[in-house]
């Protein structure tokens, strides 16, 4: 899907809650369920990419939030490694065949 195609109309956008545009979103986790085990394996580089797509934009709107969020998410990142966050999960997963 191109940019152009999947754009909307400023009336739409503004109209309040859109269940269409929340099934769009709905599509990474249906995706996201694998065909040969109880799994959901989501794709967390290729969401991410598109998440931080949807960000950019949105912060390019205003500056100060680009700034700040930027520190923020570089904290916070390093706070989850250091703390090991989501290896007891993953690592579980992998092992035990459950998540």
């Amino acid at each position: 899907m191109n940019v152009e195609t999947s754009r909307t109309s400023w009336a739409r956008a503004v109209a309040g809650y859109d269940d269409d545009f929340r099934r769009h979103l709905d599509a990474i986790a249906k995706t996201s369920l694998v065909t040969d085990a109880n799994v959901m394996a989501i794709r967390t580089g290729e969401t991410l990419e598109a998440l931080i797509s949807c960000l950019i934009a949105t912060a390019a709107l205003t500056p100060q939030f680009a700034d700040n969020t930027a520190k923020r998410i570089r904290l916070e990142v390093d706070k989850a490694r250091a703390e090991g966050l989501g290896e007891d999960f993953i690592f579980s997963a992998r092992w035990e065949g459950n998540a």
